[in-house]
């Protein structure tokens, strides 16, 4: 599974990536290599369970064009809590941030979220500080819905 942006890869990691997996993991703590083995198991078994209007969890590596093999960071749409409305996420390492990145994955996550798994809606959040996410997921055409009890902004899709 591997989709192109104007400068981005987005794809499915594999066994052969264990080494950029363990380094860029979102973690407070190093992954072992079973971990690592594991992690990339589970998202690989997930990803076989996501289905029209029902998606799961899809996980993807963030790489560039030029260097498909290194991962900038990762991005994603979790279903955990609802299948069919997901959460968009989208984690850079800090030197790949403020490049407009963080906006080409949120709108391909979004297209594949209506084209490839028929879904109608999509959700997201971040800090009330992260201003550069908020116009990253207004960019792509997210709209802010309202706040967390925090301040917190929330943003949603629909397709109509």
């Amino acid at each position: 599974m591997e989709y192109r942006t104007e400068s981005l890869v987005l794809r499915e990691v594999t066994e052969n990536d264990l080494a950029e997996v363990a380094r860029t993991w979102p973690s407070d703590q190093p992954l072992s290599g079973t971990e690592v083995q594991a992690q990339i198991a589970r998202m690989l078994e997930t990803h076989k369970r996501n289905a029209a209007g029902n998606l799961l969890h899809l996980c993807l590596a963030v790489c560039e064009q030029a260097d498909p093999g290194k991962i900038r960071g990762w991005c994603g749409l979790d279903g955990s809590r609802s299948p069919s409305a997901p959460e968009i996420f989208v984690l850079l390492d800090e030197a790949f941030r403020n490049r407009g990145y963080g906006t080409q994955c949120m709108k391909e996550l979004l297209r594949i979220a209506v084209e490839e798994y028929g879904l109608h809606t999509v959700r997201g959040g971040c800090y009330k500080d992260n201003i550069a996410s908020a116009r990253a997921m207004e960019k792509a055409g997210m709209v802010h819905c309202g706040s967390e009890d925090n301040g917190d902004p929330r943003f949603e899709y629909t397709e109509e």
